[in-house]
């Protein structure tokens, strides 16, 4: 990049034009992109302002792009009531929306609107994993059906959450038929619903990330998707880190266990995922050598084809494991080893065997956790049937004993291979 493309790169910056259409190849690109990273290299000071620049330039288009889906051309609030011509001017004026400004909703509830709940008194109700099952075979509820239903109203579960939407139907023939039931309950399931947007609005309002970090101006961005806040700190450390030795054995050892692609990118439990999408990505790319440790670990029918697709970020050409009819997706977790696993694991084997043969239980314990045939909740289960398989094959007394006789099938000598059964029948026939 030479003086006069630097001159009009920064200008086009300033105007607020985005990298990609400068440095993108198209028609109105000044540079490549390699282009513009090395005159950055060569100068800093003018580098660290590009950048800068690019980084507002992309928040403002986020922002326009938000501004256009949820502000632009609205009348009315997402409940339908109409605004009046100074909210329209103020969402125009701010350049977003705010739930509060629609009077009928803030009237109807009284204080409790997305963004105005309030967070002292709020408690919230007992967690429901799964709406209710009830009775079918009818399209009404049952008096079990409705003795069930109040008793999570009373406690404070909202019907959006206790019901699926025709259960819901139902319980409207119900109280419909019912003045009195309905008279009754109507007041707690209006209270339940409020209770559950105060809640969201309360988790909506966070200070912290679920790691930690502030979530202040300068350690947020917005989603381009949703237009909601995310942690910059954590985007940074997870998308942006280097991959370390650990995760790529770690992605290999799911790569063997039957693990996808997506498994291995995707978060479980509210913890983090082994690797994330863009660092699986940039690696395949920029590492030839682990891009084919990746495929030759591959025991997943998906992700083999995948790998021997043409369209895939980096293809495999060489040759791939077969793609097994008879695979079972598994849906365990990969096994991270943790400190203390090996003391956790040889306190549940029995004290009265011997330190070597505790080891070998504790060793098929780790080879159970590592081929993902087990989790860590179901390791105590997993213990017992191995200490009950170990106890089986190698009893306290010995063998031979009139307590505890040769099997059949053992050898009857040494040096051969007739089994015991084979003499007993020759003594008993002979």
């Amino acid at each position: 990049m030479n003086a006069t493309e630097a001159v009009n790169f920064m200008a086009r910056l300033e105007a607020g034009e985005a990298i990609r259409t400068l440095a993108g190849g198209g028609a109105s690109s000044i540079c490549s992109k390699e282009a513009f990273l090395k005159h950055c290299e060569l100068y800093p000071a003018w580098g660290a302002k590009a950048l800068a620049l690019a980084k507002a330039n992309s928040k403002s288009r986020i922002l326009e792009g938000v501004f256009k889906r949820m502000v632009e051309g609205r009348t009315t609030c997402n409940n339908g009531h109409p605004l009046s011509e100074a909210n329209i001017a103020r969402m125009h004026e701010t350049r977003k929306w705010d739930h509060r400004w629609c009077e009928t909703c803030v009237r109807r509830w009284r204080g409790v609107g997305r963004y105005l709940a309030e967070d002292a008194g709020v408690i919230e109700p007992p967690q429901i994993e799964a709406p209710l099952s009830l009775s079918k075979g009818s399209r009404f509820v049952t008096a079990d059906d409705v003795e069930l239903i109040e008793e999570w109203l009373n406690k404070g579960v909202s019907l959006r959450k206790l019901l699926s939407y025709y259960d819901i139907w139902r319980l409207k023939l119900y109280r419909k038929n019912n003045p009195a039931w309905e008279a009754k309950f109507k007041p707690v399931i209006i209270r339940n619903s409020k209770l559950a947007v105060a809640i969201g609005s309360r988790k909506l309002r966070k200070t912290h990330c679920k790691y930690g970090h502030e979530l202040t101006e300068e350690n947020t961005h917005i989603n381009a998707v949703s237009g909601f806040r995310a942690c910059a700190a954590c985007h940074r450390a997870f998308n942006g880190a280097p991959v370390t030795p650990q995760m790529i054995q770690n992605v290999e050892r799911g790569l063997l266990t039957g693990m996808s692609f997506t498994d291995l990118t995707r978060s479980v439990g509210g913890s983090r995922s082994i690797i994330s999408g863009k660092q699986l990505r940039n690696l395949r790319i920029s590492r030839p050598d682990i891009n084919e440790r990746f495929a030759l670990a591959a025991r997943n029918p998906a992700t083999v084809r995948s790998f021997a697709s043409a369209g895939t970020v980096a293809p495999f050409k060489g040759s791939l494991a077969s793609t097994s009819e008879d695979f079972v997706r598994n849906d365990i977790e990969l096994y991270v080893p943790r400190d203390g696993d090996y003391e956790w694991l040889f306190s549940l084997t029995p004290r009265y065997l011997s330190r070597n043969a505790r080891d070998i239980i504790v060793s098929d314990i780790f080879l159970e956790l590592s081929e993902r045939r087990v989790d860590r909740a179901g390791v105590p289960a997993c213990a017992k049937r191995i200490i009950a398989a170990y106890s089986k094959d190698n009893p306290l007394k010995a063998y031979g004993d009139i307590r505890t006789p040769l099997p059949l099938d053992a050898p009857a000598y040494l040096d051969g291979t007739m089994s015991r059964v084979e003499i007993v029948s020759e003594s008993l026939w002979a």
